[in-house]
């Protein structure tokens, strides 16, 4: 790529400077670098995963409730990108490119109440293909974060972590069979993978315990 990474220089790119690593590795495990579609994120920030899909010629289209962050994607990659502004708390709003071929959520689901996080996998459904390509990751209950701060509803707290920068923030823990069973009963997904992933961060200086599901597999056909 002579330096370059999708439509920027390296050098250039504003915000996270790479896609996520499970995003990578589901990306390729299902051969989506072989053909292509439209694929749309859920919560794109940047644009630092969407980049991957562009590069391999997808039509992508991010959504994100952040005005700044959007207009940072908009000069990562270009005016080629569809970029949609919502609040997804208030529900996923009907996308001038569906049906989407493949959708990431990676990270959002954490931030919305559950009858937030039903509605909008619900709004998605009927916005993806058939056996559209589904990847999502979220955080599960024995998480650093998960107890710290007032409980707000069941598995669900407004965070009181200075150290993660997410003070007042919701978030909503999941175990992994309570997320699986969500999916299937939303999105029919079928064909699921579904991985633990634990890590540790420094963050203000406090360890920080890292616990995400993520989960891919296809929609409902």
């Amino acid at each position: 790529m002579g330096g370059r990474y999708g439509v920027r220089d390296l050098r250039d790119i504003k915000g996270l400077k790479y896609p996520d690593a499970f995003v990578t590795r589901w990306f390729f495990k299902q051969g989506l670098d072989r053909r292509a579609g439209r694929m749309v994120e859920l919560g794109s920030g940047t644009g630092n995963n969407l980049a991957l899909p562009l590069a391999y010629g997808w039509a992508v289209t991010g959504v994100d409730f952040s005005a700044e962050a959007l207009a940072d994607a908009r000069f990562n990659l270009g005016e080629i990108a569809e970029l949609v502004e919502a609040d997804l708390s208030q529900g996923l709003p009907r996308l001038d490119d569906a049906p989407f071929d493949a959708v990431m959520i990676p990270n959002l689901l954490c931030y919305l109440r559950s009858a937030e996080a039903v509605a909008v996998l619900a709004a998605l459904e009927t916005q993806l293909a058939p056996g559209a390509d589904v990847f999502l990751s979220t955080r599960l209950t024995d998480d650093h974060r998960c107890g710290k701060g007032v409980e707000v509803e069941p598995h669900t707290w407004r965070l009181s972590t200075e150290e993660t920068g997410e003070a007042g923030l919701i978030n909503r823990f999941y175990d992994a069979g309570e997320l699986e069973a969500l999916l299937v009963r939303t999105l029919g997904l079928f064909d699921i993978v579904a991985l633990q992933a634990r890590f540790e961060n420094v963050q203000a200086g406090v360890h920080v315990a890292n616990s995400d599901l993520i989960v891919w597999g296809k929609a409902r056909a």
